[in-house]
């Protein structure tokens, strides 16, 4: 059983698929950059550590995924992802799929479908993506 409610109905939603997201990664060289941008991206990467690890071994990837900077980069600049309308529903039993977010992508079922229907952001150009997101972290405006 799903919930059929939610605060947020007057808002616009985008929701990003994991394997989007999961595509969205940067580069050691990228990180490096990152940190000589100043003491924000310095501090930034020296957190990243654990999180890399876990990507090198469930993704084979070394680098870091962007999951928060692709939904950020989204909002900023709407139209950065590739978006299509569909049924999303989060699972509110008392099941082991509690708080799971289904999003049905089957096509020919519009009056079988269950939940909200909201944009759902399937694709991107990557490589356009990643150059948005480093310039977020400045060095602080000089003083004096």
């Amino acid at each position: 059983m799903a919930c059929h409610h939610s605060p947020f109905r007057s808002v616009i939603t985008v929701a990003i698929h994991g394997r989007l997201t999961h595509r969205a990664w940067v580069s050691d060289d990228w990180l490096k950059r990152l940190a000589a941008s100043g003491p924000a991206g310095a501090s930034l990467v020296s957190v990243c550590a654990p999180y890399r690890a876990h990507y090198q071994q469930e993704l084979g990837v070394d680098g870091l995924v962007l999951h928060d900077a692709v939904a950020v980069a989204e909002a900023i600049w709407p139209g950065t992802l590739k978006c299509r309308r569909l049924a999303v529903d989060v699972v509110c039993d008392s099941t082991p799929a509690r708080g799971a977010t289904l999003i049905d992508t089957r096509s020919g079922y519009d009056d079988a479908r269950v939940g909200r229907e909201i944009d759902v952001a399937l694709d991107a150009d990557i490589d356009a993506l990643r150059p948005l997101c480093q310039p977020w972290v400045r060095r602080p405006a000089s003083s004096g």
